[in-house]
């Protein structure tokens, strides 16, 4: 983690002087030139622009998925959070449906409202891009409460009417620098099932047959008191959550 930390400051160094550097150029000659050059010149820099950028994105993500996970535990209203975000995204396209459907019986839970809220607009953002370009763009989230074991679990549902997810990927979803988009860092969902494991939960994907994709998580309530026995795992909730 430490080494990867290193090596994306460095490589994040130059990026900015790269880029003002292209910008500068386009600045002082391309007002000037003839049709031809300023094309040219006007394709060239703007290519260095945009690469830049998705360079910055991506060492941004590979720092973040090595970063030392640094939980903060508060109880905040999960429903609320979830509204916050899929509102931000709704706000952005008009022509997208969100619905939400919570379950009453979750009031709040116990997490890191920060990493929770990263979470929720990597899985809502993936949503949408897999949507860029449909007919209907039609996001439905909703949360349900589990028992499992002894321990309450919130169960967020989150479905897009995209075109679902390749199912030769499908057993590595989650695994860095596995995409099946052809834009992105590939390592939004591996950042993901991070993030819910490090809360002691889990995450899956599917197809429905109705088409689309449907990514589940399962965040438990409430944090395990120090008296109380160890989590045992997330294995026994992917078992008794699908």
């Amino acid at each position: 983690g430490e080494v990867a930390r290193r090596m994306a400051h460095e490589i994040k160094n130059p990026l900015t002087p790269i880029r003002l550097s292209a910008e500068r150029i386009r600045r002082r000659y391309l007002p000037g030139m003839k049709e031809m050059e300023a094309e040219i010149l006007d394709r060239a820099t703007n290519t260095i622009i945009v690469q830049v950028e998705a360079m910055r994105d991506m060492v941004n993500a590979f720092s973040e998925y090595a970063r030392a996970p640094e939980i903060h535990i508060s109880r905040f209203d999960l429903h609320q959070l979830i509204r916050e975000v899929a509102y931000l995204y709704k706000a952005s396209d008009s022509h997208a449906q969100v619905s939400l459907e919570p379950d009453p019986a979750i009031s709040s839970i116990d997490a890191d409202n920060a990493r929770i809220r990263q979470l929720l607009h990597n899985l809502i953002r993936n949503a949408f891009e897999a949507m860029e370009g449909g007919a209907v763009v039609r996001l439905d989230i909703s949360t349900r409460l589990m028992q499992i074991g002894e321990r309450d679990f919130a169960q967020i549902r989150i479905s897009d009417t995209g075109p679902g997810i390749d199912p030769e990927i499908m057993d590595r979803l989650f695994e860095p620098y596995v995409t099946g988009k052809h834009k992105g860092t590939g390592l939004g969902l591996a950042i993901v099932k991070k993030l819910v494991e490090e809360h002691g939960g889990t995450v899956s994907a599917e197809n429905p047959e109705q088409g689309g994709a449907r990514i589940t998580v399962c965040l438990p309530v409430r944090r395990i008191g120090d008296a109380e026995e160890p989590y045992a795992g997330p294995a026994q909730v992917s078992e008794n959550a699908s």
